[in-house]
């Protein structure tokens, strides 16, 4: 109720204040497309609700959601970020009668559907609600009022909060994102009825990327080249940057990694974190700026490789499969808010290097609990090439890797059995 008079309020300036205009675009498309209407209004009646931000929450729940479609019950998606829209309209493509979506009123909540106004309450009709990692908005948490199961994939006590313990207090069921987070949250629900488990969700999802890396690159024709190329370098001649933002492009400048690149001696590939023309012109004109307009090239869709040390790849759903073909990966958001995902090039067999944000990634506390000589932060930027060059990539710990995933494997599956019974 006290979100509704807020609500009144940013509708009535939406067209002074044009990020209200644009999110209340974004929720009132609720009202519009077919795969938004509520189960409930059919008299039907979903197994689960979904709770993600954005993409990241998406791949750690993914799982999830597949046993569940599988298993031919009805799912509800709610998501907050339009960064994943995409992704969730084409699982809903796949699954048409299984499948509903809902974008969260963030700015247009309130207890009824009503003009610009929409109701949680009145459009989830699930009997459990399965939240990620840490969006624990007030109107989805109140579904606890209706006797609502509540399930938390990928808990941790990152920049915990008494908002957030309390938040924490709702769920009754909790899958924490490492086996040190568990014992933080047994710790807290001593002398409840509970259920703690430990499981990161993420890697059996990259470890069958990984096997079928091979098969999707295969697909993208304008890469054949590249990656006959790629193959054939030398573990210690190439480097990948994943997610990269202008943010990390300091990390290259080092007198011997520039004359490494220029002499063709260390091939360089960049994977932007966005792939609009404006943001990879931004990364172009750094790389320019160190190795030479001659030394740097993009290859998209339309354009492919042409020789250039230093490669930026504008082309998006690849990047979990090329750290396959690499060792040594960088992965950027360190100069950000957060480091990108970093399981991703570790289970992939890279040793990984980030830049100092790491406290809000969990994945982060995973890699270096397991293999704390094969991840690494840099205290300054330019250190980079130095760690490089003191590593040993051909002696990475492969075994560490692949008991991560057998156990992540085994781990997964009795999750999901206990959970979905």
């Amino acid at each position: 109720m006290i979100r509704l008079p807020l609500s009144i309020l940013i509708v009535v300036l939406r067209p002074l204040v044009p990020f209200f205009k644009k999110r209340l675009n974004f929720e009132r498309q609720n009202f519009l497309e077919e795969e938004c209407r509520s189960f409930k209004k059919d008299n039907l009646k979903a197994d689960y609700c979904f709770e993600i931000s954005s993409e990241g929450e998406l791949e750690q729940v993914r799982p999830l959601i597949e046993a569940v479609l599988k298993s031919e019950k009805k799912v509800e998606i709610i998501y907050s970020s339009p960064s994943v829209e995409v992704k969730c309209h084409n699982l809903y493509k796949s699954h048409p009668e299984l499948i509903r979506l809902f974008r969260l009123p963030l700015l247009s909540a309130s207890p009824v559907n009503i003009l610009y106004f929409q109701s949680v309450w009145e459009w989830v009709s699930a009997p459990v609600v399965v939240f990620c990692r840490y969006d624990f908005f007030p109107e989805l948490l109140t579904l606890k009022l209706f006797k609502k199961k509540f399930i938390l994939v990928s808990g941790a006590f990152k920049k915990t909060s008494w908002f957030k313990l309390q938040s924490f207090m709702c769920f009754d069921v909790v899958i924490a994102a490492t086996d040190k987070e568990k014992e933080n949250f047994t710790k807290l629900f001593s002398g409840t009825p509970k259920k703690v488990f430990s499981c990161d969700f993420r890697v059996p999802r990259i470890t069958a990327r990984m096997q079928k890396a091979a098969e999707v690159l295969a697909q993208k024709d304008v890469l054949t080249t590249y990656i006959d190329v790629l193959k054939a370098l030398p573990a210690d001649q190439k480097i990948i940057l994943g997610s990269a933002w202008p943010s990390d492009m300091p990390i290259l400048k080092d007198e011997k990694l520039i004359a490494a690149i220029r002499e063709k001696k260390l091939h360089l590939l960049i994977a932007p974190h966005k792939l609009d023309d404006e943001f990879v012109l931004r990364l172009k004109q750094s790389c320019i700026e160190l190795f030479g307009e001659e030394n740097v090239g993009v290859v998209n869709n339309q354009t492919t490789y042409t020789h250039h040390p230093v490669v930026i790849l504008q082309m998006g759903g690849v990047l979990c499969e090329l750290y396959s073909l690499f060792s040594l990966s960088y992965v950027g958001g360190g100069y950000e808010r957060s480091i990108h995902s970093v399981l991703e090039p570790f289970v992939s067999n890279n040793a990984v290097v980030v830049g100092p944000k790491v406290g809000r990634s969990t994945e982060y506390d995973l890699a270096s609990s397991l293999l704390p000589d094969e991840i690494h932060v840099l205290n300054r930027a330019d250190s980079f090439y130095t760690i490089k060059e003191s590593m040993n990539l051909e002696t990475l710990n492969r075994s560490k890797r692949e008991e991560l995933r057998v156990e992540s494997a085994r781990e997964m599956k009795a999750v999901i059995a206990e959970l979905l019974g």
